[in-house]
Order: structure tokens, then sequence, then C-alpha cells
């Protein structure tokens, strides 16, 4: 009996603190700030306000993929003229997308993993939570297309 409390004790303990011994197997991408729908902005750089979006942008997901995304526009925007773009502003859009690969983003770093050429990783460095300025070309050709200046849309989107 009397080496069965320090038994009770001693397992106690041990069990409280075996939370310390069992490694993380979570996933530890940091998402936070990037985690939503990217857009291209319409006119690039002479739109510093990027009041106009392509139709064409990225989606940043929670679980570490990234989409190709495409907003599906049924009437055109009387802002972009013959260009197909719509508003930033606009409360609703609908969207395709297409897996495009993974990514890793921590401390502004993006790391981009294409699915469809293993054999390249992208790097870049992510200006601020709300848009962002590529200053040089992709060195992955799957990531070629990958525009220079994206912005984050803030309105509901229904995927499609």
């Amino acid at each position: 009996m009397k080496l069965f409390i320090p038994i009770i004790v001693m397992t106690s303990f041990m069990i409280s603190c075996a939370d310390i011994l069992i490694e993380d197997t979570s996933n530890t991408t940091s998402t936070s700030g990037i985690v939503g729908f990217w857009f291209n902005c319409e006119f690039n750089s002479s739109d510093t306000d990027c009041r106009f979006f392509d139709d064409d942008g990225y989606q940043f997901t929670d679980d570490g993929s990234v989409y190709s995304i495409e907003a599906i526009l049924f009437e055109p925007d009387p802002g972009c003229g013959s260009y197909t773009c719509f508003d930033s502003f606009k409360p609703s859009i609908f969207i395709e997308r297409q897996l495009l690969g993974s990514y890793n983003y921590i401390d502004s770093s993006l790391t981009l993993n294409p699915e469809s050429d293993t054999s390249c990783v992208e790097n870049f460095n992510w200006n601020n939570e709300v848009s962002f300025f590529r200053d040089s070309l992709s060195l992955c050709p799957s990531l070629s297309r990958l525009d220079m200046y994206v912005q984050k849309y803030t309105g509901e989107v229904i995927i499609y």
C-alpha cells in the first residue's frame, strides 16, 4: 500500500507532462494575412490604387493550397473599356478555380510550389497584407504568368 500512492502520484505526473513529449505533427504553414482572393490589377502600375481587377487571380486557402481563379463576369464594367475586368469595390463575384499547387507563408515570405512543376519552388517577399508587387520575373515556367501587381478582393466570393 505504501508503494501504491507514490506510483499513482508518479503516473499522474507523467501523464500530465506527456504532451510535451508528443511530437507536433500539425501543419505549421502560417497563412494569416494572405488567405483570401487576390486579383491582378487590370492596369498594373498605371492604376496605383488598383481600382479595376482583371478577371484572373489567385486564391490562398487556410490549408496551404493556392488556386488559379477566374471571375465569371456577366456584365462588363463600364470603367474597363474593352478589357475583361471588374470594379474592385464590386460587392460580390462568382469564380471558377483550378488547383495551382501549395504555398507556405511565414513572416512576409511566400513560397509557391506549383503542382505541375515539382522541380521548381518560387520564393517571394510579400509586400503587405493588402497588395503585392513583384519586382522580378518568375523562375518557374508554370508561374511565369503570375502578374506583377495583385490586390486582395474584400467582397463576397461564390465558387461556381
